[in-house]
């Protein structure tokens, strides 16, 4: 279910607009976004877009859907962007655009502390079933077992369900210290760098993105916004 009604149409994609309409997935994934009591989006994602719209001089409205309807809706040109995007990982829509990268998600396994042997790399994990989010790249040499979100494969491990997991290291670490999970974490054994994704019908918007993202990393609002979440216990999250 959406958060934000988004009507379909047959229209072509929307000319320059005051709005900017970003897509997020509908599941809260703190530190990259969540929403508060008061339903405000909160996290990485939400806070570098506000802080673009500021530079651009427009409005920024978020809509949650679900990852399908998510694919959907950028694709008939009603969702404008979407925030963290990986080009190397994602399914790429026809003549998609993006931006300069502006943060580096690390891919880590995380494991049983009572697993008998060392995990360094995927390829220790041949023959190992594992807990993954459903839609995720893994080696055809791991066998999987698909769920879906990273919380699940979080408290999975920790429960002792599944002995091995995959996911994102911001994630890995926000659950183990907000929920006092009991797991493992590998080092990175895969770094993406993300980006926003456009659609492209918005290749006015691109140069801007680009130089606002650009100057924030000069005068250290980024560094500084980064560091509100993953420094330190950070900002109060929902599970």
């Amino acid at each position: 279910m959406a958060f934000i009604a988004v009507v379909h149409s047959c229209r072509p994609p929307r000319a320059w607009t005051d709005t900017l309409n970003a897509g997020l997935p509908g599941d809260a994934q703190a530190p990259f976004f969540w929403r508060d009591d008061g339903g405000r989006f909160l996290g990485i994602y939400p806070d570098l877009m506000r802080l673009v719209a500021e530079e651009m001089a427009v409005d920024m409205r978020f809509i949650a859907l679900s990852q399908a309807r998510l694919r959907h809706h950028f694709a008939s040109g009603d969702i404008d962007i979407e925030v963290g995007v990986a080009p190397s990982q994602a399914p790429d829509p026809d003549g998609a655009l993006y931006s300069r990268p502006f943060f580096v998600v690390n891919e880590v396994i995380i494991y049983s502390p009572e697993l008998t042997f060392d995990i360094f790399i995927l390829k220790d994990l041949a023959g190992q079933r594992v807990a993954t989010v459903r839609g995720t790249r893994v080696p055809a040499y791991v066998e999987r077992e698909d769920f879906a979100t990273e919380l699940q494969v979080a408290k999975r491990v920790d429960r002792g369900w599944n002995r091995i997991g995959l996911m994102k290291e911001a994630l890995a670490l926000h659950y183990q210290r907000t929920l006092d999970l009991d797991y493992r974490i590998s080092l990175p054994y895969q770094s993406n760098p993300v980006s926003v994704r456009l659609h492209p019908g918005r290749t006015h918007w691109l140069a801007a993105i680009d130089r606002a993202i650009a100057r924030a990393e000069e005068d250290g609002r980024l560094e500084a916004l980064l560091c509100r979440y993953l420094c330190g216990p950070g900002p109060e999250a929902g599970d």
